[in-house]
């Protein structure tokens, strides 16, 4: 019903109870005023929808990219402003870590650029 009411922009759709939106939709059919007519797409709009849905999408270009990047900053920024101690004490789990398995293709080489051929959406 909410839907019918702001289709045919009727003032506040979605309040009242449901016999509330049921006498607004009678008054805008007794009315007998037409919905609004949407413009048709042009062939450029349409060309450029079917462009959005065929290209590929990296991960960079999503907002999880956008985010994962951010944390990366973050994290140098906060590895540039600590003690040389902390540092080393860092690397040193960060390698074992990675000795470990955990850290899945730093050894093997892997680029974050290998992941984003990977992550294409």
């Amino acid at each position: 019903m909410t839907t019918l009411l702001k289709r045919h922009e009727v003032p506040k759709p979605g309040d009242g109870k449901v016999f509330e939106q049921r006498a607004k939709w009678k008054a805008t059919l007794e009315s007998g005023k037409a919905a609004p007519v949407h413009e048709q797409w042009t062939v450029d709009e349409e060309e450029a929808m079917i462009r959005l849905e065929t290209d590929a999408v990296s991960m960079k270009e999503t907002a999880f990219g956008h985010l994962k990047e951010q944390h990366k900053q973050e994290l140098i920024a906060t590895f540039k402003a600590i003690s040389p101690e902390e540092k080393a004490k860092i690397m040193k789990e960060l390698k074992s870590a990675g000795e470990e398995g955990i850290n899945r293709g730093i050894d093997e080489g892997k680029t974050e650029e290998d992941d984003d051929k990977e992550e294409v959406i």
